[in-house]
Parts: structure tokens; C-alpha cells; sequence
């Protein structure tokens, strides 16, 4: 049963055939979908979809909240307490014996390299976002592109100030998604806490360099993630992507690392529930 850790299903790229997806993810073995989330209209659109999924269907549907470097401009005064008030929901029905659905506060973090929001704007809105994750006790989703100077700069100084200390400790605190940086970085967001998340990339003929780190991260800190509709795996490259194309992404991964895919399915849908704290709900 694979563990498809970041997906956007939510997204209006679905909106005309989202049944057939879900039911195609199924047939697939993708019985676990965590919904990422943009801003604040996408973290509810995200959250009605999980909740319209009830807890006997599958795939079953998670989200997590939070903006997107892209959409960091958008934030306003609103936002942090919208975002408490959908937590404080969900921990109610928590409390009423339903399975949790928001799991994670993301994507967020730094974009650097199609500034659709300032640079400045970018790491006010990532820093406001690390407190809400430290407050409410979630783990993180880190979208970094172009930007990881300030991106290990921001983390080390909420670590200093306790803002990466869960309930569980200060290890398997989130995950970097799309990991596209050096083996060389590799190794310190690992010692921050984090979990490694790799994509259709993988199976492109150009990617050596995300093929080299996820050769190199633990097996025990590796998550599988489509990102659809957005980076689709080798053979369907160029078309929508979707939960059900993530048996590609982790075949390719079960033969970096050695594994049969049935291997790497069970182990990475357990660093997934393990991370998302969903053990004692499945």
C-alpha cells in the first residue's frame, strides 16, 4: 500500500473527473493521499475533499494547511487565526472519535526562483507559519527552491528558540519536499529533523543529482510524493499528473535503493505515518 505524501488533488486541475482519480489511485495500491496546500482557499477546498471521503473509503485523504511562498503576499490578518479555527475543528471531531485529517502545516518556506512574492515577504510568512506548526504541534511540509542559504538560516534560529520541539522530540519534526539540492546539503536538513521527499524527477533521464540524494538518505527518512497535477514520473511525462502515476516514482526508487517495490511501498508508507503521527489511526 503506497503512501502518496504530497498531492493537490484539491486542485480545480481535477475538478471535472476527481471521483475517477481517487478510484484510479485505489486500483493503483495508493491508499493514502496527504493533501498539500497553497493558501488559505485551498487549504479549505482540501480539507472539505478529505472530509467528503469518509473513513471506511479509500484512498484515505489527509491535509495540511498553509501557504505557499508563491502565495505569501496574499497573507493578511486573517490567515493564522482561519488556520487555528480549522485546526481547533478538526481536533474537535478528534475528540469525537473521528480519524484526524489535518496532519501537517505546508507547503511552506522559500521560493526563490519565480519571486511571485517578495523575498522579504517570503520569510515573514515562513517564520509566522513555523510558530503555528510549534504551537498546534504538527509537523512540517518545506517547499524550498533556490533559496536554501535562507532556508537553513530560518531553521536554525527556530531551533534555537524551540520552535522545532514537538510533543515526539526534535527528530522526524517534517519533511523537504521535492528534495532537489546537493547530497552535500542532504546530510543538515536531515540533522534539523526532517525527512527527505523525492518525486517524478526520479525517473528523469537528467535528474543524477535528486537520484544521487535519495541513494543517500536513510531509508527510514524517505517519503514517495506526486506533487500532481504537477511533475508527472517517466512514462506519462508532459501529461497531468495524479496519485495513481506514484508506483512509477517508487519503482524507480526501489531500484536506487535496492528494494523490491513492494519493500519500498510498506517502508515508506510507514515513515509516513510515523511522521504525520496517523499510527494509532490506522
Amino acid at each position: 500500500m503506497w503512501f502518496d505524501s504530497h498531492s493537490h488533488l484539491q486542485d480545480r486541475a481535477f475538478a471535472n473527473d476527481r471521483a475517477e482519480v481517487l478510484e484510479r489511485a485505489a486500483q493503483a495500491g495508493v491508499n493514502h493521499i496527504l493533501l498539500a496546500t497553497s493558501d488559505l482557499e485551498d487549504s479549505k477546498r482540501a480539507y472539505e475533499l478529505a472530509l467528503s471521503q469518509t473513513e471506511t473509503r479509500l484512498p484515505r485523504l489527509y491535509t495540511s494547511l498553509g501557504y505557499h511562498p508563491h502565495e505569501a503576499s496574499t497573507w493578511d490578518s486573517s490567515s493564522a487565526p482561519e488556520i487555528a479555527k480549522m485546526i481547533a475543528d478538526d481536533r474537535a471531531r478528534v475528540k469525537a472519535g473521528h480519524q484526524a485529517i489535518i496532519v501537517a502545516i505546508g507547503e511552506i518556506g522559500l521560493d526563490y526562483h519565480y519571486m511571485h512574492s517578495p523575498a522579504e515577504t517570503q520569510r515573514e510568512v515562513f517564520r509566522l507559519q513555523l510558530e503555528i506548526a510549534a504551537e498546534y504541534d504538527l509537523p512540517l511540509i518545506i517547499h524550498m527552491r533556490e533559496a536554501t542559504h535562507d532556508t537553513l538560516e530560518i531553521l536554525r534560529a527556530v531551533r534555537r528558540q524551540g520552535l522545532l520541539q514537538r510533543s515526539w522530540g526534535e527528530s522526524e519534526i517534517g519533511v523537504m519536499h521535492c528534495y532537489s539540492d546537493s547530497v552535500a546539503t542532504l546530510s543538515e536538513f536531515i540533522a534539523l529533523g526532517f525527512m527527505i521527499g523525492f518525486d517524478g524527477p526520479i525517473t528523469f533521464k537528467n535528474a543524477d543529482g535528486a537520484r544521487a540524494a535519495l541513494a543517500d538518505t536513510p531509508l527510514e527518512l524517505l517519503l514517495l510524493e506526486t506533487d500532481a497535477p504537477y511533475l508527472t514520473p517517466a512514462p506519462y511525462r508532459g501529461k497531468r499528473n495524479e496519485s495513481a502515476y506514484l508506483p512509477y516514482v517508487g519503482e524507480r526508487a526501489a531500484e536506487i535503493k535496492g528494494l523490491s517495490p513492494t519493500e519500498m511501498a510498506q517502508q515508506t508508507r510507514d515513515n509516513a505515518l510515523r511522521l504525520f503521527r496517523l499510527l494509532d489511526n490506522n
